[in-house]
């Protein structure tokens, strides 16, 4: 009971700690693979440099139980946060606005659009830009 125990706060110190180190490049297409947290809290991407002045990028090629995630960009200097993009399904490619200034830090930032009892896996890819 106890190995048990310290094995699943192992494996969700890993995702919660590692689990926004989930891509390095930002011009092109960054998969992922990962669980958004329960009860809609954030799950934050790594930081990266915006290479254009473009707006970000999102496709889910999957969102466990059908639930509809929402997205918005970061920027590293100060903490500001652009318009939130939610609702987001599967399959298709949505864009997150992002006003970081190019060769400045941001990242994505992900929650499930409703509150619920359990981590949603998600696959797909993301462009920073």
């Amino acid at each position: 009971m106890i190995k048990k125990s310290l094995t699943a706060v192992a494996v969700t110190a890993g995702l919660v700690l590692g689990g926004a180190g989930v891509a390095h490049a930002t011009a092109s297409e960054s998969k992922f693979s990962t669980t958004v947290p329960r009860a809609q809290q954030s799950h934050y991407w790594e930081y990266q440099k915006k290479t254009t002045t473009s707006a970000s990028q999102v496709n889910f090629a999957s969102i466990g139980g059908g639930y509809l995630m929402n997205v918005k960009a970061q920027n590293a200097d100060g903490g500001k946060q652009y318009t939130e993009r939610k609702g987001i399904a599967k399959g298709s490619t949505n864009k997150i606005e992002n006003k970081t200034p190019k060769g400045k830090s941001t990242r994505l930032i992900v929650t499930n659009n409703t509150w619920t009892a359990v981590t949603v896996a998600v696959t797909g890819w993301f462009k920073t830009n």
